[in-house]
C-alpha cells in the first residue's frame, strides 16, 4: 500500500506549511536502533520522506565489502513488513572515501543530488557514515545550499572523541564541516541519551503487527550476539535507539534553547576536534526531549499497525 494510506491509519490533520522534504541515510544492518528510526521517519506526517539511501559500516571488525548491501536488504525488509510500496530504497557507497576529494557514483549519491537540486530545502538524516553525502558534495557543490544535513554523530564538545559514525568515513565528515551545508548535529553524548528498556519495548512496540514484531526480536537477537559486560552502554535490560535524534531535532519547538552555536570543527587524525575559529557556524545539539520521541513512536506504531 501507499504511504499515505498508512499515515491516515494515524489520523494526523497537520498545516500543508509545516511538511519538509527528508531523505534517510541508515547503515541500517549494522546494529538494531537504525530500524526504529528508519519507521519513526516514514510515519511521522510532517516529514515528505523522498527515500531512503542505505549506508556502509565498513569500518566495523568483520565487513569485507557488503555492509551497504546488508544495509539495503534491511531497508527493503522494512518497507515489506511494514507495507509501504511507495518509499524507493537505493544503494548508497560500499566503501569509504579515498580522499576528501573522492566522489564515487551510486544510484543513491545520484538520487541525493537530483531531489537536492528541486526547490526548496532537502533535510538529510544521516543515521551512519557520512559518505554518501559527501560523495553528493564532492560531486556536485552547487547542492551544498539547499542541504539540511542532520548529523547523528562525532563526540562532544569541545574536545571530541573517537566515535562511530565518524570512524566509518572521517573523510567524509571533513567534507560536510568544509562545505556550505547547513549541520544540525547531535553528538554522542546526546544521542546516549535517547535510552529505553526492553520492557518498554516488548510492551509498546512488539504488539504493533509483523513490523513491530520484526523490530522487536531483531534487536532482543543483536544484543545476544553483541552484549560484552565490558561495554557500559548496555546493562542487560536497556537499549539506546541514539538513530531517533534526526526525528527529535524536528519534532521540538524551536523555543527550547537546547543548542548553540560552533565553529566547524578540524577534525584531526585521532578523530578529536582542533577548534577552528574560522569555520562555519554549525548547530549542536546540549539535549534532546525523551520523553516526547520515544511516546510519540510508541504512538505512531500502535496507530498504524497494533489491532
Amino acid at each position: 500500500m501507499k504511504r499515505s494510506d498508512v499515515l491516515a491509519r494515524i489520523g494526523l490533520n497537520i498545516p500543508q506549511a509545516s511538511r519538509i522534504r527528508l531523505l534517510v541515510d541508515t547503515d541500517a544492518k549494522n546494529e538494531a536502533d537504525d530500524q526504529y528510526a528508519i519507521m519513526h521517519h516514514l510515519l511521522t506526517p510532517m516529514f515528505d520522506v523522498c527515500g531512503i539511501v542505505a549506508a556502509h559500516f565498513e569500518q566495523k571488525a568483520g565487513y569485507t565489502g557488503q555492509s551497504m548491501e546488508e544495509s539495503f536488504r534491511e531497508i527493503e525488509t522494512l518497507l515489506r513488513l511494514a507495507e509501504l510500496e511507495d518509499v524507493p530504497a537505493l544503494r548508497g557507497c560500499p566503501s569509504p572515501l579515498k580522499s576528501v576529494k573522492d566522489a564515487p557514483d551510486s544510484e543513491g549519491v545520484r538520487f541525493l543530488i537530483q531531489e537536492a537540486r528541486k526547490p526548496g530545502k532537502l533535510y538529510v538524516a544521516v543515521l551512519g557514515a557520512m559518505t554518501n553525502v559527501a560523495a553528493a558534495l564532492n560531486a556536485a557543490p552547487d547542492i551544498a545550499g539547499n542541504l539540511v544535513v542532520l548529523w547523528n554523530g562525532g563526540g562532544p564538545y569541545p574536545e571530541g572523541r573517537p566515535e562511530f559514525n565518524v570512524m566509518q568515513d572521517p573523510d567524509a565528515v571533513r567534507v560536510l564541516l568544509a562545505s556550505e551545508a547547513e549541520v544540525w548535529q547531535t553528538d554522542m553524548s546526546v544521542y546516549g541519551s535517547l535510552e529505553v528498556t526492553l520492557a518498554e519495548l516488548k510492551r509498546r512496540v512488539y504488539p504493533c503487527g509483523k513490523i513491530g514484531r520484526y523490530l522487536y526480536e531483531q534487536l532482543e537477537e543483536e544484543y545476544h550476539r553483541e552484549y560484552n559486560p565490558g561495554f557500559l552502554l548496555r546493562s542487560g535490560e536497556n537499549w539506546t535507539l541514539g538513530d531517533n535524534t534526526t526525528i527529535a531535532v524536528l519534532l521540538m519547538n524551536g523555543w527550547r534553547g537546547n543548542w548553540h552555536t560552533e565553529h566547524a570543527p578540524v577534525l584531526k587524525e585521532d578523530l578529536t576536534y582542533q577548534a577552528n575559529p574560522g569555520g562555519k557556524p554549525i548547530r549542536v545539539y546540549d539535549s534532546i526531549d525523551v520523553r516526547m520521541t520515544l511516546e510519540d513512536l510508541f504512538c505512531k506504531l500502535e496507530l498504524a499497525y497494533r489491532p
